[in-house]
């Protein structure tokens, strides 16, 4: 974690009652995990969770580790409006947090942050989101070429509906990122519940592009929007996480998940050994 700054993320709003939408603004960090680290990492991350919890930060956490692509974390913190950033990140702003930064930031090789801002007509069902009975979570990131964005949510548009008439039954929460990347960049998130939802993936295209009218050609158009496209799928991490106390007795065998402890070293040779016998005198 860096100093000052929470890198504490909550996809959408964690409460006690199911969530009434993604929140308006998210802010996204990555960490880049060392090889050989990760349960190094998710120790650490978890400790990091309970010294917020004494804090009382005022939102509860997500965290998220790679099953797929490079090792990494990702966090997202939710918020209502980009003014009130500052005042959450002034609770972690306290000498405790200090030395909890140093250690993760020598299990880590890089981070960076995103902001972005909910784009409710480029999303489909993400009212119906329920973190947690969430699992599993994609993240695919589309960087849109330069003057094509109008174009592109256009065709989104022309998706949603289609969805809505196939009756697809996975939500899309879809951002647009407004600071750490380069312009024209969306998140598109997809909560799921168990990898179900991937081995049922082309039977749910199938259908969305029979309910659109020219489907196949809308959906060669879209592609066409776009310059680069990279979707990586994250697994729940709860150790890494603050969720309210319902979810715990709810779910404890997954909410109140530890994370495991250090392997025991192997004890040193033993330096003060005797010493070899004197051979025998001829």
């Amino acid at each position: 974690m860096k100093n000052a700054l929470p890198i504490l993320l909550a996809v959408f709003p964690l409460c006690a009652q199911p969530p009434s939408g993604p929140p308006a603004v998210i802010r996204a960090f990555h960490e880049e995990i060392k090889q050989g680290k990760s349960a190094a990492h998710e120790r650490s991350e978890a400790a990091f969770m309970q010294a917020a919890a004494k804090a009382n930060f005022p939102a509860h956490i997500l965290g998220l580790t790679n099953i797929t692509g490079i090792s990494q974390a990702v966090f997202l913190e939710a918020f209502d409006t980009f003014a009130s950033i500052p005042g959450a990140e002034a609770v972690l702003d306290k000498p405790e947090f200090g030395p909890l930064d140093a250690v993760d930031a020598e299990l880590r090789t890089s981070q960076w942050s995103q902001l972005a801002r909910y784009r409710t007509d480029l999303s489909y069902g993400a009212e119906k989101i329920d973190l947690r009975k969430a699992r599993f979570l994609s993240i695919e990131t589309i960087r849109i070429r330069e003057g094509q964005a109008q174009k592109f949510e256009e065709l989104v548009k022309t998706l949603v509906s289609g969805a809505v008439k196939s009756g697809d039954n996975q939500p899309v929460a879809a951002y647009e990122v407004i600071s750490g990347a380069p312009g024209g960049t969306y998140l598109v998130l997809e909560p799921m519940a168990s990898l179900k939802s991937l081995d049922e993936g082309p039977q749910r295209e199938q259908a969305l592009v029979q309910a659109m009218p020219n489907g196949p050609q809308t959906l060669r158009e879209l592609s066409e929007t776009m310059a680069s496209e990279e979707s990586i799928l994250f697994a729940v991490n709860p150790a890494m996480s603050y969720v309210p106390k319902e979810w715990i007795t709810s779910s404890p065998e997954f909410w109140g998940r530890k994370p495991a402890p250090p392997v025991a070293k192997a004890p040193a040779a033993n330096a003060a050994a005797k010493p070899d016998a004197k051979p025998a005198a001829k």
